[in-house]
């Protein structure tokens, strides 16, 4: 089985969570936390600071790691 490493940002404040609809694709109108694919030789703070800039044009400073899900 293929292996696809992602990361997905939890973005908190004030009691709220930050979710996002997506546009396209076989889940288009679901709802995701935002994040997206690690490139190679990237590490996952990394990929999550790019992903984050790139879909949500905004700066983010991870603050820790949350957890591990494989499927």
């Amino acid at each position: 089985m293929k292996t696809v490493r992602v990361v997905a940002a939890v973005i908190h404040r004030d009691g709220a969570v930050l979710a996002t609809q997506r546009g396209y694709g076989a889940y288009k109108d679901f709802w995701e936390f935002p994040g997206g694919k690690i490139e190679a030789g990237e590490t996952p703070e990394a990929a999550l600071v790019r992903e984050i800039r790139e879909e949500l044009a905004v700066a983010v400073e991870p603050e820790r790691y949350l957890l591990t899900v494989e499927y």
